[in-house]
């Protein structure tokens, strides 16, 4: 019989969160990133909890947790006076990002790059991603393109075997959504995918100066191609045009 207050006691297990709670939580996050991410909300606008609840169809409670969440992973940030507001896309901060994002892709390309010499089929799980990439760019599902393409480099990274560095780059995950999500609105989608089979094919040549070149471009040129704060005030233009007609 366990003792009062060990690991297995009745008291402690009752004490842990329901899981359909989280889950719900999870949804919330996933629906205001994926709001973002397709330009319903927009980098820099006030999130109000009981507006986002009413959306959604839920309580308060879950939609404080999803905004907690997404405070400490960047997305959101609550502001003196203003409550909660969603990340900006100034290009000062897009490069700070995008900096990290490539040394910590070159460093998982060297290391993947070194399990090849031994194992041909280490990239099997970035190359399916890419498959799923190539049928959401036929669809023209800009949205799905852009959760494929966090989900792509997340997976180079995992293929390191570098928990330190997974770590590092998981709670960059849904910033990287967003600004993907917003990416594909200036950018075809189809040009998007294009440029992974890029960096698979980098990666298979097994060439780590080559490799680093094109990250270089894939992740910082890209990127600077596209005037995000430009792109949010068009779309802001668009809004404020449908509301007046």
């Amino acid at each position: 019989m366990p003792l009062e207050g060990s690991p297995s006691s009745p008291s402690r297990i009752a004490g842990l969160a329901p899981l359909a709670a989280k889950s719900l939580v999870n949804q919330v996050v996933d629906a205001i990133v994926e709001a973002t991410a397709k330009g319903i909300f927009l980098p820099g606008d006030r999130i109000v909890e009981a507006e986002v609840a009413r959306s959604l169809n839920v309580s308060r409670i879950p939609v404080r947790e999803a905004l907690r969440l997404l405070e400490s992973q960047g997305v959101v940030v609550s502001e003196r006076y203003r409550g909660m507001s969603l990340m900006s896309v100034d290009i000062d901060r897009l490069e700070k990002i995008l900096k990290v994002r490539l040394a910590l892709e070159k460093l998982a390309g060297a290391e993947v790059m070194a399990k090849l010499r031994t194992d041909p089929d280490v990239l099997a799980p970035l190359e399916q991603v890419l498959a799923d990439m190539h049928a959401a760019g036929a669809a023209e599902d800009g949205f799905r393109v852009a959760s494929l393409d966090t989900e792509f480099h997340l997976c180079l990274c995992r293929l390191s075997g570098n928990e330190v560095l997974v770590r590092t780059i998981e709670p960059l995950s849904r910033q990287l959504t967003i600004i993907f999500g917003l990416s594909t609105m200036k950018k075809g989608v189809q040009s998007i995918v294009a440029e992974h089979d890029e960096v698979i094919a980098a990666l298979r040549a097994g060439d780590q100066a080559a490799y680093d070149e094109l990250m270089q471009v894939h992740i910082l040129d890209y990127s600077r191609a596209v005037d995000y704060e430009h792109l949010v005030e068009q779309l802001r233009k668009l809004e404020r045009r449908k509301k007046a007609g």
